[in-house]
C-alpha cells in the first residue's frame, strides 16, 4: 500500500480505494465520456445508460443544510446543487452525487422533506432521496471518493489529452495506433 502524505501525517490507501477507483473508470470508459470532462454529458451518458433522463437543477439551498440532493423519481434522477457557490463546487456536487447513483446506494427516510424542494413534485413520486449535508457514514464517503476520483482523473487527462475527433474514422485510427484519449 502507497502512504501518502497529506498536512503533516501519512494516510494509507486502502484497497478498497483502489478497487472503487478502477471500477469508476471502468464505468467512465463504458459511458464513453472522453476528455475534456463535461458534467453534462457524463450525466447525458449515465441517463441513457439508466433508461431515464438525469435532470441537473441549481437551488438555493438553505444554509446549513444539504449542498445537493439525489431524488430518484420513476420519470427521472433529479441532482438538485446548491446555486450558491462556484461553478467548480457545483460540478463536485453533482459528481457526489452521480457517485451515489453509480454506486447504487440506499435513500434515507427523509423523503417527505425533499420534495418541497421540487415545485409540484409529491412525496409518493419519490423513490429514493439522499441529501449531502455530512461525511459522516460509508455511503457518504464513497460518493466523496468517486466525485475525487473522476475530477482528478479530469484533471490529469484534460492536461494531456488531445482533443477527440468527431469524424469516427479518426476517432479509430486513434484507437488503432494508441493515441492517449480516454479513461485509461
Amino acid at each position: 500500500m502507497a502512504a501518502v502524505r497529506r498536512r503533516g501525517r501519512a494516510w494509507r490507501k486502502r484497497p478498497a480505494d483502489s478497487d472503487l477507483e478502477r471500477r469508476i473508470r471502468q464505468e467512465l470508459r463504458d459511458l464513453d465520456v472522453q476528455p475534456p470532462l463535461s458534467v453534462e454529458a457524463l450525466c447525458k451518458a449515465l441517463g441513457e445508460r439508466r433508461g431515464r433522463p438525469i435532470e441537473l437543477r441549481a437551488y438555493p439551498l438553505p444554509k446549513p443544510g444539504p449542498s445537493g440532493l439525489w431524488l430518484e423519481t420513476p420519470a427521472a434522477d433529479l441532482i438538485i446543487y446548491q446555486q450558491e457557490t462556484t461553478k467548480l463546487h457545483q460540478e463536485h456536487i453533482i459528481l457526489h452525487e452521480i457517485g451515489h447513483i453509480l454506486a447504487d446506494h440506499r435513500g434515507d427516510d427523509r423523503v417527505d422533506e425533499w420534495h418541497a424542494v421540487v415545485a409540484g413534485l409529491a412525496p409518493s413520486a419519490i423513490r429514493r432521496a439522499l441529501g449531502r449535508c455530512s461525511y459522516g457514514d460509508a455511503q457518504e464517503q464513497e460518493a466523496e471518493l468517486v466525485a475525487t476520483i473522476i475530477l482528478g482523473w479530469a484533471w490529469a487527462l484534460d492536461g494531456v489529452t488531445p482533443s477527440v475527433s468527431v469524424d469516427p474514422s479518426v476517432r479509430r485510427l486513434h484507437d488503432t495506433f494508441g493515441a492517449p484519449v480516454g479513461w485509461r
